[in-house]
């Protein structure tokens, strides 16, 4: 069998072409395949091919010929019905060439697979576009922006010569451009003045956090998030959030910030009027060089007045509602998925959950009006411990538990009662009992002008609440006793109301003991002290540490015998403490709230002088006692 014949046997579509290029044999299932016959120039290897493909592909075959390099290419190829499927078909050199057969390669049918590929490409396509949509429902005010910047980027996109490849990416980054601002607070969102510095700084951080959540999806090209990231850079290096200067500034963010910036000035927002379009325009213009690339916004300004007549109040172009076409691929996408036709939650098919929420890092939620959970992601059940089917049909306030703060249930509660947007940190509670906090921003969907769903989105902010209260322990405690400090008892002071005594202790010996055995003995001798403050100070009291040797009791009494047994029983206590070869010696000073006063300074006053004087009658005795132990001089 020659070369040949093993062509013909073979299952496969094949094919052969000389040192020229021009296809010299095909085996009998190409030409089955095909309806074309040898006896064609070339075997019609041209006019089998999609007209849109001919050209990108009689280029890339030229080029592997000139070059004698191996070819591959994706194209359509025409059956013998005349319906067209995409192939791939590759090309090497022979290892024996001859004046006839110089390449040898083969076509293989990829149809199925490349229609999977796009419909995946739009799914996740129109998850994030729910995604984006979801925040847009956070502020009714800028309804329908999501869309029209998108339309306008892709519009200008185009003029700008860009490849349909290269726009599918500008529109996903139009898409999700702002979703960092679902860790702004409401106050600063939703403003209607100007914002203070600090408020504008926390404001920019929307686009470090914007990148970090599209980043999580794990399904974005770097490319997407450069616009997520540098929509907000500007042209003379003055923008944020690296100050990104002219062509440093990536493609695609230069045009969007166009867009972007166009539709906030004709739109209406918390803090401004909408602009008119001539305003709008000569802003722009303004800006050139400036804010923005000066040839793209020339591009932009060229072409914004037919670039509006094509979108709609809601962002939609004008084009056939019946499905989406991709010219590229050649690939009719039904409406049920094409993104120029999807509700918010349409979009939140099977297939999307599982390629794009499900594998974000952040914890999301949906529900029904009626707060039924219909969905939850992976990052939900890895948070709180709960599977899929444990939870749904449930309401969400189950994750609620004890020490939830009524406060933030009621504002939950209410906020969604009215089909508002809430934004709050809330404890919830994982399958196990541990204490889970959650900053969470609920999002209303509304169809046809109906409440329909919620989206929720939860960050994990177990850490920060963590840390948060370490931050505040240090700021009111004394670290090595673990007492109170003076910081929270001016704080209790201020808020005395109650009859209460005011007990003031000094350690006599404390400068002795470290003296003599060290500091280390000394800090053990303190911590033994507020051991004795926490286990003998009576239900109500509070023990404080003012620094050095100095403690205070405040204590809420009924009479004043409760202040003086109280000390009794902290005097015997010090006396336990050893330190060294030594009892720790304390004194003690007690004034009254209010009999002696309600100035709660000059009270501390009062208990601090009865302190120094007893403090001074131990000295007085111990002087004494000493004498008593000397012998006589003999003078």
């Amino acid at each position: 069998m020659n070369a040949l014949d093993l062509l013909e046997a073979l299952p496969v579509m094949l094919w052969t072409a000389r040192a020229d290029g021009v296809w010299t044999h095909v085996n009998t299932r190409w030409t089955t395949y095909t309806g074309i016959q040898g006896s064609a120039p070339g075997f019609g290897f041209e006019a089998a091919l999609h007209p849109d493909d001919v050209v990108s592909t009689v280029a890339r075959w030229t080029e592997a010929v000139k070059s004698e390099t191996p070819y591959r290419a994706e194209y359509r190829l025409r059956r013998g019905d005349g319906l067209y499927r995409w192939h791939i078909t590759r090309g090497v050199l022979a290892p024996l060439p001859d004046d006839d057969v110089v390449w040898i390669g083969a076509c293989t049918d990829i149809h199925d697979q490349k229609l999977a590929e796009h419909e995946t490409l739009v799914v996740r396509e129109a998850a994030v576009r729910a995604l984006g949509l979801a925040l847009e429902a956070r502020d009714h005010e800028t309804k329908g922006h999501t869309d029209r910047v998108t339309t306008l980027a892709i519009q200008l996109g185009k003029v700008a010569g860009l490849h349909d490849e290269t726009l599918h990416i500008l529109r996903l980054g139009a898409y999700l451009h702002d979703i960092g601002k679902i860790a702004v607070p409401d106050a600063i969102l939703l403003k209607p003045g100007l914002l203070t510095h600090e408020e504008r700084l926390e404001m920019q951080q929307h686009v470090v956090s914007g990148e970090r959540f599209a980043s999580s999806l794990g399904f974005l090209s770097e490319d997407v998030l450069e616009v997520i990231r540098g929509h907000h850079e500007r042209w003379d290096g003055s923008g944020y959030p690296a100050g990104l200067g002219s062509s440093d500034i990536p493609l695609l963010a230069r045009i969007f910030a166009l867009a972007d910036v166009y539709d906030a000035l004709v739109s209406k927002r918390p803090y401004k009027s909408a602009w008119t379009d001539e305003q709008a325009r000569t802003e722009i213009a303004a800006q050139a060089g400036h804010q923005f690339d000066p040839q793209l916004t020339t591009l932009f300004l060229g072409a914004v007045e037919s670039l509006n007549s094509s979108v709609d109040s809601q962002g939609r172009t004008t084009a056939s509602q019946g499905g989406a076409v991709d010219s590229q691929a050649g690939i009719t996408v039904p409406a049920r998925v094409a993104h120029e036709n999807l509700t918010p939650f349409a979009v939140l098919s099977e297939q999307v959950r599982s390629l794009a929420l499900n594998e974000a890092a952040i914890s999301v939620l949906i529900t029904d009006a009626d707060q039924r959970l219909l969905y939850v992601n992976t990052a939900f059940s890895v948070m709180t411990g709960y599977e899929p089917a444990e939870v749904l049909g449930r309401n969400p306030r189950f994750l609620q538990g004890k020490n939830t703060d009524p406060e933030d249930r009621r504002a939950l509660r209410e906020a969604l009662a009215a089909g508002q947007q809430i934004h709050q940190r809330i404890l919830n509670y994982s399958r196990s009992g541990e204490e889970l906090w959650f900053d969470m921003h609920v999002a209303p969907i509304f169809v046809e002008g109906k409440l329909s769903y919620f989206v929720a989105m939860q960050n994990d902010s177990s850490v920060q609440v963590s840390d948060h209260r370490k931050l505040h322990w240090s700021a009111n405690h004394d670290a090595l006793t673990g007492l109170l400090n003076r910081s929270s008892l001016n704080q209790a002071l201020s808020g005395l109301v109650v009859t209460s005594a005011l007990i003031f202790i000094d350690l006599d010996n404390l400068k002795g003991i470290n003296d003599q055995h060290g500091h280390l003995t000394g800090d053990r001798a303190l911590q033994g002290v507020a051991k004795i403050l926490k286990a003998h100070t009576p239900v109500g009291g509070r023990a404080f540490r003012l620094g050095g040797d100095e403690f205070l009791v405040l204590l809420p009494i009924q009479h004043e015998v409760q202040a003086a047994r109280c000390v009794r029983r902290l005097r015997r206590a010090l006396a336990d403490i050893q330190a060294g070869e030594d009892s720790l010696v304390g004194s003690f000073g007690i004034s009254f709230f209010p009999r002696e006063g309600r100035d709660l300074w000059l009270l501390m006053g009062l208990a601090d002088e009865r302190m120094y004087l007893e403090k001074l009658g131990h000295t007085n005795r111990r002087a004494s006692a000493v004498r008593r132990n000397q012998p006589e001089s003999g003078l």
